[in-house]
């Protein structure tokens, strides 16, 4: 069929898309512990068969079995390499479907996966990767492209952008909104409408998620909020698993029905999703096939944004101020973050107890890290929330992708909220293999960059007041890439940083000209050594953490107390080294001797009261 009568025909009638491949692939027993992407090459009569039950259906536009088939979730497989090959081999099959009848065939584009902008997987690594698919979606002769199922607005323009960077189709971009209709990473429909619109998007849509109802309504507000044409392609419903099979409940009855609301209400592409199969298609071709748009209705849906009195969206420029967090690591002063570990019990006194200590101390936020070393403690948010109550000091709370997946994280994120927190420290997490839960497994829903795009999303969208921080490496061996990762945080929204521990001030100082561009605060990681064992086990044994030769041989005293001293000398002459030309220090207390971190911190009260200069600093304006 003519690509170019795409537009034009959907200005003068709805189009029915198909329904689901893969879900149907396993029901027929044709799930073989492979994707079901392969079938393209190992079964491609099975293919071309639910393609023509499709056709035969009544559907305007089939979509080629090609979702998942990308470079990072073929890998998962040892595929990667037969990307190319079924992408070129599912278009043509669904080519052969289609036939010589006025239908169109529709090069489907899913997600990377679960990790689509990782450290090691640049913009233009995923560029590549998306232009590898669309190229051979493109070379078997697709007539449109249908970039779906996306939870990412970041990742899915960036499919856009390459789409249209290497084809004039037309291209489909549907996302999957969750039941507050936003997306999983806090992104709202005002947004997503406006960023693809822009893009050059030709079709708008909502598909997958919870079933009819909530594709309804989702797509409501697309229709209400978007100039263009709009698709809607819903899943059957909520799965159940019986005797370890999947089944929807949705049936083709109440799947017409819907279609016939969808289309009632403007949408111009009804299709569907995950367990939707032939028969539901074939029910919502006679409700809908070939009828004229509706025109669109005048109600505009305002997407509830919630305000909290008092709490504007965290800024650290100087136009705008804001509380806690944000105040304290955007001025001038030298700052002083202190650490403090929650117990391994449900005794918080000792940590109540080291909390006075350290304010006593001067310390101007407290850190508390979350598991650190796979190494189960007390929650970081409730042992935070605890130590800002007690002592009236702000505290930052790590918060790791490693033990919550994406529901979990924005629970926590709001929970965290009504604790009255303000900032924290976005990080992916030790793998619990560091630890000792032998049955406990790393989650990694998100990973940093992408929880601090969510945080801020949520800042935007959903009333929160969070500052958050990001974490970085600086004795990485490849310092270049490290660098590179800050940088991508940093335009994720991160507002300062907290760095690992470093042993030379005049290394830091080096890395501090390297990173000070990025505009924002930097906190560098400063660690006390009580010994000369501790030096070594550190130096050996702690992924992250290098200490010079010199300070290691400092440290071999024999004497305890005298080699304490030491540590906190060594620890002196280098924040001394730094204080003015640098935004202040973490200061991490070494096997939890608080009285070290606190006469430190009380040595620096002495002295640190003049002004920092910001523009040596960098960033803080």
């Amino acid at each position: 069929m003519k690509t170019k009568d795409f537009k034009e025909i959907l200005k003068t009638k709805v189009l029915v898309c198909d329904g689901a491949l893969g879900t149907v692939f396993y029901e027929r027993g044709l799930s073989s512990g492979r994707p079901c992407e392969y079938l393209n090459i190992a079964r491609p009569e099975a293919v071309l068969a639910l393609h023509r039950e499709y056709v035969d259906a009544g559907c305007d536009i089939v979509q080629t079995n090609t979702f998942a088939a990308n470079k990072v979730r073929l890998s998962v497989y040892g595929l990667q390499n037969e990307a190319e090959a079924m992408n070129l081999a599912g278009a043509r099959i669904a080519r052969e479907a289609a036939g010589n009848r006025d239908i169109f065939v529709a090069g489907s584009i899913g997600p990377l996966g679960r990790f689509p902008l990782e450290q090691d997987l640049s913009q233009e690594d995923v560029r590549a990767i998306f232009k590898e698919q669309i190229s051979a979606l493109l070379a078997g002769g697709v007539d449109i492209f249908v970039l779906e199922t996306f939870q990412s607005l970041r990742e899915l323009r960036l499919a856009l952008d390459v789409c249209r960077s290497v084809s004039s189709l037309p291209v489909v971009c549907q996302m999957s909104f969750q039941e507050n209709m936003g997306t999983a990473f806090g992104e709202d429909m005002h947004q997503v409408v406006r960023e693809l619109e822009a893009g050059g998007a030709d079709v708008i849509g909502a598909n997958c998620g919870l079933g009819p109802a909530h594709i309804l309504e989702a797509a409501r507000r697309l229709v209400s909020l978007s100039s263009g044409y709009v698709s809607a392609q819903p899943n059957a419903g909520y799965p159940q698993v019986v005797e370890g099979r999947t089944y929807y409940l949705t049936t083709p009855d109440y799947f017409a029905q819907y279609a016939l609301t969808l289309k009632e209400i403007g949408v111009n592409i009804i299709g569907g999703c995950c367990g939707i199969a032939p028969a539901h298609i074939r029910l919502a071709a006679r409700a809908v096939k070939g009828a004229a748009p509706m025109s669109r209705s005048s109600e505009t849906f305002i997407l509830h944004q919630p305000r909290i009195a008092g709490r504007d969206r965290i800024s650290l420029s100087s136009e705008k101020k804001s509380s806690g967090i944000a105040d304290l690591v955007g001025r001038d002063r030298f700052t002083v973050i202190a650490e403090l570990l929650p117990p391994k019990n449900a005794d918080i006194r000792k940590m109540e107890a080291a909390a006075d200590l350290l304010k006593a101390g001067g310390a101007d936020v407290i850190s508390v890290p979350e598991n650190p070393l796979g190494q189960s403690r007390m929650s970081s948010l409730m042992a935070a929330a605890c130590v800002k109550e007690r002592t009236g000091l702000e505290a930052v709370s790590h918060f790791t992708c490693r033990d919550r997946n994406l529901i979990g994280i924005q629970s926590d994120l709001l929970g965290a909220h009504a604790l009255g927190l303000t900032g924290l420290l976005a990080v992916t997490g030790d793998p619990v293999g560091l630890g000792s839960h032998g049955k406990a497994t790393n989650v990694y829903d998100l990973n940093a960059i992408q929880l601090i795009t969510l945080i801020e999303n949520m800042n935007r969208h959903m009333g929160l007041n969070m500052c958050v921080g990001a974490a970085f490496n600086p004795n990485a061996k490849n310092i270049d890439a490290q660098i590179s990762y800050l940088r991508r945080k940093v335009d994720a929204g991160a507002r300062f940083v907290m760095t690992q521990p470093l042993f030379e001030a005049s290394r830091i100082l080096e890395i501090h000209d390297r990173i000070k561009s990025a505009g924002v605060p930097v906190f560098y990681g400063v660690l006390p050594l009580v010994s000369s064992k501790n030096a070594e086990f550190l130096h050996n044994e702690v992924p992250g953490i290098s200490i010079p030769e010199e300070i290691r041989r400092r440290m071999r005293i024999d004497d305890r107390e005298m080699a304490v001293r030491e540590g906190e000398a060594i620890a002196m002459e280098i924040i001394e080294s730094v204080r003015g030309r640098v935004n202040g220090i973490y200061l991490v207390s070494p096997f939890g001797r608080y009285d070290v971190s606190a006469r430190i911190i009380k040595a620096l009260s002495v002295r640190r009261d003049a002004p920092s200069f910001p523009g040596q600093a960098g960033g803080v304006k």
